[in-house]
Order: structure tokens, then C-alpha cells, then sequence
């Protein structure tokens, strides 16, 4: 039997996302992105990252954390879960079976139907999130800076050229106990984007592993401190 090609068709989404929205009510003078990490849901992502909010940021800041576009059910003593994921990459075959151009582009329009799409953006991405944070940032258009934990940087699969694709801070927070992305690998992927001409630093949490905790939470808050270019 012979396989077909595949054939992409375009379907509607929904794009759910928790939020918080400038403390005074005021229209956002910018927006913070988070991207969440595989099985994972953007309420999740923001309760962990909300305290590491500047304040300056909770005047001024629109803070959105969808889900993932592709759902993924966990049964549970309750019933059932729901958590989402990116995108589909298998490292025994080192393919993907869904690549992350489907979640770029489920980004891109919501944020054109939210209106939200030419503020300037700052990214937080954890994990599968910070995965494919870099190569969302090169499709979104407005990003300042793009804050990436756990998570390695894939620059061969970015999009355009290096840094022409990537005018903003690539800054890297890594847990030195992380048990789920090397600590060597992230370190010399961030180290190869600085050497290509990107802005950003490197900061390793001692005694942290793969998740956000206190420690990660504060070195985040002093990264949202530095200004927009």
C-alpha cells in the first residue's frame, strides 16, 4: 500500500488563555507572551511566573499565557485533564510529527484578532514553550526579548538570517540540577546565538532542576527589569 501525502487543511482553533491585565486598567503599553511547557496549560504557567511580575510591568503590561493548540487528555481519578502541547517532535527518529509552524502561525492570528499583534512583546518560554519560543519570535514580529528556562535554542531551525531574524535580547535561565535538557547543550546553544551577533546573557540556577521555583522566579524578575530596546 502506497502512503498518501500529507495533506494540510485549515480548521478553527480556540485559543484559551489566562491573563492579567494592567493593574489600573489602562490599554497594555506592551505585552508579555508565555508559553508553556509540554502537557502543560497556560493558567499553570502564568500562577508559577506571576510573582516574578515587576511592578513597573503590572502598570504597563498585558500578561497572556495560552494553551497550546494540539490538546492532550489525562485520565484522572476525577475524570479527565486537559493539558496541551506545541508541537509533536519524536528523539528516536529525530522528526517531527507535527512541526512547530502550525503554532506559530495559531499565535500570529490570534494575536491579530486579540488587536495585541503590534504592541511590543517580550517572550517567556518554559521547556517545550522555550523550545519554541525563538523560531515563534521570528514569526510574530514585535518581540523586544525572549526569556527561555529549560530549554535548549534550535538555531538551525530559526527562520531568516542570524541576528536580522532575531533583533532582541535572548536571554537563558537554567536550572544546574535540570534532570529533562543539559545544562551544556542549553549553554552552548545560547552561547552559539551570542557569537552570531544576538544580545542576552546566561544565568545558571545552582541547585534547581527542570521547573520554576524561587530561585528561577527571581533571576526571571530581573530580566523583566531590563528596558525595551
Amino acid at each position: 500500500m502506497q502512503a498518501n501525502p500529507r495533506l494540510w487543511v485549515s480548521a478553527p482553533l480556540p485559543f484559551d488563555a489566562a491573563s492579567i491585565a494592567p493593574a489600573d486598567g489602562a490599554p497594555p503599553r506592551e505585552l508579555i507572551l508565555m508559553l508553556h511547557g509540554y502537557a502543560e496549560t497556560g493558567a499553570r504557567m502564568l500562577k508559577k511566573l506571576a510573582a516574578a511580575l515587576p511592578g513597573e510591568l503590572q502598570g504597563s503590561a498585558l500578561t497572556l499565557a495560552p494553551n497550546g493548540p494540539f490538546l492532550m487528555p489525562h485520565r484522572t481519578e476525577q475524570g479527565y485533564a486537559a493539558t496541551y502541547s506545541w508541537y509533536f517532535y519524536d528523539p528516536g527518529t529525530d522528526e517531527y510529527a507535527v512541526d512547530m509552524r502550525t503554532s506559530v502561525a495559531f499565535l500570529r492570528r490570534a494575536l491579530e484578532s486579540l488587536g495585541l499583534a503590534e504592541l511590543p512583546t517580550r517572550i517567556i518560554g518554559f521547556s517545550q514553550g522555550g523550545f519554541l519560543s525563538p523560531i515563534a519570535a521570528a514569526g510574530l514580529g514585535q518581540v523586544r526579548q525572549f526569556i527561555g528556562i529549560g530549554c535548549e535554542y534550535l538555531v538551525d531551525e530559526i527562520p531568516g538570517p542570524i541576528p536580522g531574524s532575531m533583533p532582541y535580547r535572548v536571554d537563558a535561565v537554567h536550572g544546574s540540577l535540570d534532570e529533562a535538557v543539559s545544562l551544556e547543550s542549553a549553554r552552548s546553544s545560547h552561547r552559539r546565538l551570542m557569537e552570531l551577533g544576538v544580545r542576552g546573557s546566561f544565568h545558571c540556577v545552582d541547585g534547581s532542576g527542570h521547573r520554576i521555583d524561587d530561585a528561577i522566579r527571581s533571576v526571571v524578575r530581573q530580566l523583566l527589569s531590563i528596558p525595551l530596546a
